[in-house]
């Protein structure tokens, strides 16, 4: 368990350094790296209070281990925002100086804090500083980093399956065992994911559903949506040519596909991420039910009903933002091709 909180830590480390080094500015990267040893000085006290054997039980615990197999997935999600460190780097520079503490034992516990403070900020700093070095092409380090962010979720996954159970396997058949156990722990490893995406397309449903709602609105008050009122702008500002009107009809084509492409992925993701999480939270209902546990019973058989119940909460979002979408930019589109050919008729006829 140590070896795999010990390789989370050092990707923690390289994938902060690699995202901080996309910052244009050295005194920026310089004021982060500063925050993350001054955490580290002001948390010394506190680090000291705790016991070694207070913190190997928190690591084999699976409780916490599973809540930060969910943070560190929430920690990659927001890393699509450019200005977001990350802020797993924090606990991990905090772990980090509770191993210092517990290796040099007769040392004063200031002094490890302070050199472990300075040994963190300037080794973070100088890693950013080597990543611009080594990779110059800003899409290169960003591809690094969501490669190593993937790794971090993966191995934080990985921490929560040290008290796997399963029912024994015929003995006769040991690679069988083996294969249903490796089966059994990748299906739970994807259970915390699955969950955390069903509660993020939750939320962007519902802002699916006001933004539907919006357009709404809009095409109740001008009779047509705010799309087409763009485009019609684009229209009248350039000079009369047929090929510039084809030319707009078509963007406007794409970029009204791409509205529609959301609901028709909440569509289909909701009920496919709903029964993924339904599947697997029954196999340790039914565990507990073998073994007469009915509160872990009951409580995942209320994740498998929640679910699904959000699973296809999402399906009807997406399906009904899809209709109402496709069917008002297919009367806008039309729309929008018949004004393009009077304007430019017109504009032939006065020539």
């Amino acid at each position: 368990m140590n070896l795999v909180t010990d390789l989370l830590l050092l990707l923690i480390v390289v994938q902060t350094a690699l995202k901080i080094s996309l910052w244009p500015r050295l005194a920026v990267r310089a004021v982060f790296c500063l925050t993350v040893g001054m955490a580290l000085v002001l948390v010394t006290d506190a680090a000291t209070a705790i016991s070694k054997t207070q913190v190997e039980a928190w690591l084999h615990n699976t409780e916490m281990m599973q809540e930060v197999a969910v943070v560190c997935i929430l920690d990659a999600l927001l890393h699509r925002f450019k200005w977001y460190p990350g802020l797993l780097i924090y606990p991990a520079a905090i772990y980090l100086l509770l191993h210092l503490l517990y290796a040099c034992p007769g040392i004063d516990f200031g002094t490890i804090a302070w050199l472990t403070a300075a040994g963190m900020a300037g080794f973070l700093l100088l890693l950013s500083v080597i990543f611009n070095r080594l990779l110059p092409q800003s899409h290169d380090r960003l591809a690094m980093f969501w490669c190593f962010a993937i790794m971090v979720c993966v191995v934080s996954l990985l921490g929560t399956q040290q008290t796997i159970t399963v029912f024994p396997a015929n003995q006769q058949n040991i690679i069988m065992e083996y294969i249903s156990k490796a089966l059994f722990g990748i299906a739970n490893i994807m259970l915390i994911p699955d969950i955390v995406l069903l509660i993020v397309f939750f939320f962007r449903a519902l802002f699916l559903l006001a933004s539907t709602y919006k357009q709404y609105l809009a095409r109740r008050n001008e009779g047509h949506s705010p799309l087409y009122t763009r485009y019609a702008k684009m229209l009248y500002e350039h000079d009369p040519d047929e090929a510039y009107a084809d030319y707009l009809s078509t963007l406007f084509e794409d970029e009204a596909a791409k509205d529609v492409n959301l609901s028709r992925l909440l569509t289909k993701l909701g009920p496919v991420l709903g029964l993924i999480g339904t599947l697997i939270s029954m196999s340790p209902a039914l565990v507990g039910l073998s073994e007469g546990d009915i509160s872990g019973m009951a409580y995942n058989m209320q994740v498998v009903f929640s679910a699904t119940v959000v699973g296809l909460f999402i399906s009807v979002v997406g399906l009904f933002s899809q209709q109402l979408k496709a069917r008002w930019y297919a009367k806008d589109l039309g729309k929008l091709d018949y004004v393009s050919r009077i304007y430019v008729e017109r504009h032939e006829k006065e020539a």
